[in-house]
């Protein structure tokens, strides 16, 4: 597959053309090759297929009702990045390969079709090079304003935008001799494609650039499969062979739900023999569900491990606790 155009138009122009029906680099795509297939017919988000502009994949609970509404006529066309070359970012990490294409717009259309199993559709095509400028802000932007237009998603959020402002400034930074700070050029575009963001908000945004930080890398996203298939695998592993190993919790829930499961396991008919229990370790295992989770996950690690020590002094439980990667 290959894409060539003359076109020369920044983000904000490909999203105009794109919402009004205009923008004509169509091509057919197999949906396949943006998921790993965990199991046959079971589907799960590979991640470099993605140009992740949120903070979050994909909303799993979103996707699956709307499969089960079973509407594709609905669905709208996915917009797909084509990287003629490998692109890296400012502080030299890897941001794309060459010859990579990737999702920007429709992440949840896709999941949607793949839960729908069409395996293949329309998508426009964009150019990294030729119609992005070769530019990463570009390519935040289009997946920003994709965002606000697209059919079946939610809608851009603040935090999406202050990874465009980020990235200006990186830019900015290495074109203009360690001067980071945004263009009116740049303030004007921003505060036109999204009017819920004041002058003052892009102002805190850059006032002191250390405080602006790296942009963000979005959250993994656990599927239902993914999440079965790692209790699997810990179930499977030598270590675990003498433990009750509970299925995959959200980290917000080790607090209660997961220790009053825990403890019911402990003390249930099925784990008493003659009036002791066979089993007193168990595995406990997390995953980050929200952005806020996995910044909070090493002082969470602190308090967890404080309260699950009391707790096993108390009753004689073992706690083991494993995390799952958060991006």
């Amino acid at each position: 597959m290959t894409t060539s155009t003359t076109l020369q138009a920044p983000a904000v122009e490909i999203a105009k053309q794109i919402e009004n029906g205009t923008y004509s680099i169509v091509e057919k795509v197999y949906n396949k090759q943006f998921f790993n297939e965990i199991h046959p017919n079971v589907f799960a988000i590979k991640q470099e297929s993605r140009l992740q502009i949120r903070d979050a994949d994909v909303d799993q609970d979103f996707i699956e009702g709307a499969v089960n509404k079973n509407t594709p006529q609905h669905l709208k066309k996915k917009t797909i990045i084509f990287f003629p070359n490998d692109v890296y970012e400012i502080d030299g990490s890897l941001f794309a390969r060459g010859g990579d294409y990737k999702i920007v717009g429709g992440n949840h259309t896709a999941g949607i079709e793949i839960g729908l199993e069409i395996f293949e559709s329309d998508a426009y095509i964009v150019n990294f090079d030729t119609q992005l400028g070769g530019k990463i802000s570009e390519a935040i932007d289009l997946g920003n304003l994709l965002n606000v237009q697209e059919f079946e998603t939610r809608g851009t959020k603040k935090e999406d935008v202050k990874q465009i402002v980020i990235q200006y400034m990186a830019e900015n930074e290495v074109s203009n001799d360690g001067d980071a700070s945004l263009t009116e050029e740049q303030y004007e575009r921003l505060l036109k494609s999204y009017p819920f963001i004041t002058r003052a908000t892009i102002g805190q945004w850059t006032s002191y650039n250390e405080k602006v930080g790296g942009r963000r890398s979005p959250l993994k996203t656990w599927t239902k499969p993914e999440l079965e298939s790692m209790h699997e695998l810990y179930g499977n592993q030598d270590q675990y062979q003498d433990y009750i190993i509970m299925e995959p919790r959200t980290l917000d829930s080790w607090h209660q739900t997961s220790e009053s499961t825990a403890l019911n396991e402990y003390v249930s008919d099925e784990n008493y023999n003659d009036g002791e229990p066979e089993k007193n370790k168990f595995l406990l295992i997390f995953y980050c569900s929200t952005q806020k989770q996995a910044q909070d996950l090493e002082k969470t690690k602190l308090v967890m491990r404080e309260r699950y020590n009391r707790i096993e002094k108390m009753t004689g439980m073992q706690l083991r606790v494993e995390f799952l990667r958060n991006k």
